[in-house]
């Protein structure tokens, strides 16, 4: 078994464990510069806009017509009379995902993220609002990220229930599949309409 593959079995049979929900709440009471928070709640703000243009224009495909709201306790994709939260939640079964190369992993309620550098506290320091180099994720990033996993959640694909979590990473242990797992199409669909939509607009 590859250690990718160990460490997703670990994921599969790690207990629920304490996390910390990461919200514009929560991020303006972080620990860390003042500075870095500010960017971050600003480059969050910027990436739901981002996200919401291209959720408006004819790039999106995979996801249903819809919008994301970011509130003071997290964010919200409404669509068709419905609504989904998108919880961000910082977690050692996150740290765990970061170990087996992914940034998130998705739940029905949102994704959980793992620690990144330098670590000072989990709601700054996480894998959604940090890049791997210990800088503050671009709106890009964030939207492309949100975006992927808001399709896990409103198309109920990948670790969104206990069994389906089961199958998943079965899935992705045995048959060696990641990038192409199964319930990785549709978010993986949706990454690439974004990246279309992203080079399609004017240069900044």
């Amino acid at each position: 078994m590859s250690l990718r593959g160990a460490l997703l079995a670990a994921a599969l049979l790690l207990p629920g464990c304490a996390s910390m929900e990461v919200t514009p709440a929560s991020l303006r009471e972080a620990v860390g510069p003042a500075a870095e928070r500010e960017l971050a709640l600003a480059n969050w703000t910027e990436a739901v806009a981002l996200a919401n243009a291209f959720l408006e224009s004819p790039a999106r495909q995979t996801l249903p017509a819809g919008r994301l709201d970011l509130g003071e306790e997290g964010m919200t994709f409404r669509a068709g009379g419905r609504d989904w939260p998108i919880r961000v939640r910082c977690t050692a079964w996150g740290d765990l995902c970061l170990l087996a190369g992914f940034s998130a992993q998705e739940r029905s309620w949102g994704f959980v993220v793992g620690k990144e550098e330098p670590g000072a506290d989990r709601i700054l320091d996480n894998s959604f609002l940090r890049n791997p180099f210990g800088g503050v994720s671009s709106p890009a990033a964030m939207a492309e990220l949100i975006l992927h996993e808001t399709t896990h959640v409103v198309l109920r694909e990948g670790t969104v229930g206990f069994w389906k979590g089961f199958a998943y990473y079965l899935e992705a242990i045995f048959l060696f599949r990641y990038d192409d797992h199964s319930a990785e199409r549709r978010p993986f669909a949706t990454s690439r309409e974004f990246s279309g939509y992203l080079q399609g607009l004017p240069a900044r």
